[in-house]
């Protein structure tokens, strides 16, 4: 269950504007670091790369004023969980380190502009973006794979901000409605009207009895970091803002909805995800049968939100540029699912699933 806080308030609030000079201070001033940094875009955030004289790399990340202080400790808490369950050796994934202040703290706040702000460290990660490479069937297949792992890593984290409220949460998915009058392409809106109909009909009603447990929510090419050396392998994940409690397979849609071949079968990638997931965290048949309704609720969200921010926000917001060139293809690639029988891509997954079973 959802925290009852607006899923519209973190987005919409202005973001942090920490000026470089002062970011370099705060680095120098509570992690010991001399440091050079660089702002990176992000959706509610402030976040700054940032490289130290002795060549290591980090993240410094400034939460949202409007973001509750529970929710950046659910996502600190979260990462340190990752790492202690890596440490053990049995699960095969990088993911960013939280890194203590001097004083030992997993965070430091931050006064600006009457507001409170949770600023952390995290390590950075090589690796090359999703969103700058096209996914070959092998690098959807260990995707999934990988993404398998993260559920298992996360699988018994509790904490209580995973029950945050965002627009971007399955879960809330029939709010986006109220976005629709945003939308800027006729057949783009009439495709999510359908789309969260058929949602609405197939897939929320089975929502109170599927597996729930803490996941990433965000598996988005832009998040995805693919191995230098090898591009069919995943290098690591990174972004845990959209963390929260949440059906399983909901996890599984949203990763799978960035795979989006620009011609051929939809579901051709698709495909290969769910086969690597379910190699790893075998999906229930009721998991199984409302994943194609999942996953256009995933589209509809890119589609409806990047419209909204537009009207709220004007073209010259850095996220927005940032979102376009990573959801553009979302209105597109729903309409062509939309192509596709209910019944043919239920099958489609099943007979994925069944042959991975049987291997």
């Amino acid at each position: 269950m959802t925290q009852e806080n607006d899923p519209f308030a973190v987005i919409a609030e202005a973001l942090p504007s920490f000026s470089e000079v002062e970011v370099i201070e705060y680095l120098r001033e509570h992690y010991g670091l001399d440091a050079a940094v660089s702002a990176l875009v992000s959706e509610r955030d402030q976040n700054f790369r940032v490289r130290s004289s002795d060549g290591a790399e980090y993240v410094f990340k400034i939460a949202n004023a409007a973001e509750p202080a529970q929710v950046t400790d659910f996502q600190i808490q979260a990462l340190i969980h990752i790492a202690a369950v890596v440490g053990e050796g049995n699960i095969p994934i990088n993911a960013p380190e939280v890194m203590p202040t001097l004083g030992g703290q997993t965070h430091v706040e931050l006064e600006f502009a009457g507001g409170t702000h949770v600023a952390r460290v995290v390590s950075f990660l090589p690796g090359i973006p999703l969103a700058e490479r096209i996914a070959s069937p092998s690098l959807a297949r260990n995707m999934g794979e990988y993404l398998a792992h993260l559920g298992l890593a996360l699988k018994g984290f509790s904490h209580p901000g995973s029950a945050q409220s965002l627009l971007w949460d399955m879960q809330q998915a029939l709010n986006l409605r109220q976005l629709l009058k945003y939308a800027k392409e006729d057949l783009a809106a009439q495709a999510v009207v359908d789309a969260l109909n058929d949602f609405e009909r197939f897939a929320l009603p089975e929502f109170s009895s599927l597996r729930t447990q803490v996941v990433h929510s965000d598996f988005n090419a832009d998040n995805v970091l693919v191995d230098a050396k090898d591009t069919n392998k995943v290098a690591g994940v990174i972004d845990f803002g959209d963390m929260l409690k949440a059906p399983l397979i909901a996890d599984v849609a949203i990763g799978a909805s960035y795979l989006r071949p620009p011609s051929g079968d939809p579901l051709s990638l698709i495909a290969e995800f769910v086969a690597g997931y379910h190699a790893v965290e075998r999906l229930e048949s009721a998991e199984i049968d409302i994943l194609f309704e999942l996953i256009q609720a995933r589209l509809c969200a890119s589609i409806v939100i990047l419209d909204w921010r537009a009207a709220m926000r004007g073209a010259d917001d850095p996220y927005l540029e940032k979102l376009q060139d990573g959801e553009g293809s979302a209105s597109c690639f729903l309409r062509r699912l939309r192509e596709i029988p209910r019944h043919s891509a239920r099958q489609l997954f099943r007979q994925v699933c069944a042959s991975v079973s049987e291997a």
